[in-house]
């Protein structure tokens, strides 16, 4: 991803998720809702890990206008990936992140900060309960100063402090869109809600639907006391020890409005017919600009708060009749899609079902076979055992009686070679007496004839 901003500190989004792959059931749900205008994964457990693959799907449909991808454990890096995603042309108008850790680092941040600087069409952004911390809010304030989309922001429980509520005051009040901003459980100080709430105020009054919504809370809510003439002449006392502070936290909580039952802090007055000056609000607003003691200056601000409430309420609820209708509309298509793919996989099962029955059929025909060919040969074993105990019998009398053979033969080769010896011997002894014979003849030849002379 290339940088925009070179001042940013954070490391190219290559850097900060190397080698983790998404799981598997997130690229599934991925797949299965292309094209669609709202992104629910919320407690999913997406992790930096599935930024990535959320990031492609985002860049890639063009038709996403909701992300809601609240309690998913996602930190500062993941954060990274999915801004850079954000400024790429995106059609995004509202991003749900709560009960993350994005704060975890300020690089998160800040990188979200950077893009919707740039112009998108974010109109909603929640970040309640990020561990932010007060180093996010120069960037958070740098941004409001410079976006003129956002309307509706909320950083409740976060830990920006007087610090980082100070960077967010100096931001909201160069802004001029941003009418809702909940900054409750942030340890802000009393006197910089009370300016910011102020400085919203302001906006609502400026915004080009704050006539309408101000009419639909007036239906609403038509049992509130307005009187046709507000002056210091009214009795105050019923309001209690109200300090401007709590006026103010009052409304950053962004406190459900009283009820139709239920009366506003100040004294209560006879029902008037409703005033149908819509500058009353502006009145309020420059009364209490311009107040001459502590009193219409507390009346008026809580009066003016109120009326802001009612606005709030009324838009809240048609918001919150859109996001029914959507979500009813995304659960009945998914409801479809499931039931479908449900009998779709009902009937193949029973395929499979009928395959393994007449699998299981063949396989007992084929093991009742088998059953019998092992008989067959266990049968023949025995019998071949038997015949080669018989042959092994045949072997060893017949080796026992050759053995006699031998036994004989080699009595009667002694004999024979004994007498062998001894005809060697005589034969021999006969030789040696012609020997001397032929010696004995031979002299007498010799005497006979020296006799004959």
């Amino acid at each position: 991803f290339r940088r925009e901003h070179e001042q940013i500190p954070y490391p190219p989004v290559s850097l900060l998720i190397v080698g983790r792959m998404a799981p598997p059931s997130l690229l599934a749900h991925l797949d299965a809702s292309k094209d669609s205008s709202a992104l629910s994964l919320a407690y999913a457990s997406v992790g930096d890990e599935g930024c990535s693959a959320i990031a492609r799907y985002m860049r890639e449909n063009v038709m996403l206008k909701t992300i809601d991808l609240r309690g998913n454990s996602i930190r500062a890096d993941g954060l990274v990936v999915l801004a850079h995603s954000l400024r790429s042309g995106s059609g995004v108008t509202s991003l749900c992140m709560k009960w993350n850790h994005v704060g975890s680092h300020e690089r998160g941040v800040q990188a979200l900060c950077d893009v919707l600087k740039s112009g998108t069409s974010m109109v909603q952004l929640d970040l309640r309960n990020n561990k932010v911390g007060p180093e996010c809010g120069k960037h958070l304030g740098e941004m409001l100063r410079e976006n003129n989309t956002l309307t509706h922001l909320d950083l409740s429980w976060n830990d920006l402090g007087p610090e980082g509520g100070k960077s967010l005051l100096a931001g909201i009040q160069a802004n001029h869109t941003l009418i809702d901003c909940q900054l409750s459980g942030n340890r802000i100080a009393e006197d910089t809600l009370h300016a910011i709430a102020f400085v919203l105020r302001r906006n609502r009054q400026a915004a080009p639907l704050s006539a309408s919504m101000h009419k639909e809370a007036r239906e609403a809510h038509p049992l509130f006391p307005v009187t046709g003439a507000v002056s210091r002449d009214l009795d105050l006392s019923a309001t209690g020890p109200t300090t401007a502070g709590q006026t103010a936290t009052s409304f950053a909580t962004a406190s459900p409005p009283p009820t139709a039952g239920q009366r506003p802090t100040t004294q209560q007055q006879p029902q008037q017919p409703l005033v149908q000056d819509e500058g009353l609000t502006l009145k309020l607003l420059q009364r209490e600009q311009n107040y001459t003691n502590a009193e219409d200056a507390r009346f008026f601000g809580e009066v003016a708060e109120y009326i802001d409430l009612l606005q709030l309420d009324v838009a809240r609820n048609k918001k919150y009749r859109t996001d029914a209708e959507e979500r009813e509309r995304v659960v009945t298509k998914g409801f479809m899609e499931r039931e479908m793919r449900y009998a779709q996989e009902i009937r193949e099962l029973e395929g499979l079902l009928a395959k393994a029955k007449a699998e299981k059929d063949e396989l007992l025909h084929d093991t009742s076979y088998l059953q019998n060919e092992i008989e067959r040969v266990r049968e023949e074993k025995a019998k071949t055992v038997s015949d080669r105990m018989k042959l092994e019998e045949i072997a060893r009398a017949s080796a026992d009686r050759l053995r006699c053979d031998i036994r004989d033969a080699l009595t009667v080769k002694a004999d024979l070679e004994t007498q062998i010896y001894k005809v060697k011997r005589r034969q021999q002894e006969q030789e040696e007496e012609n020997a001397r014979l032929r010696t004995y003849l031979g002299k007498c030849k010799d005497d006979l004839d020296r006799a004959l002379r």
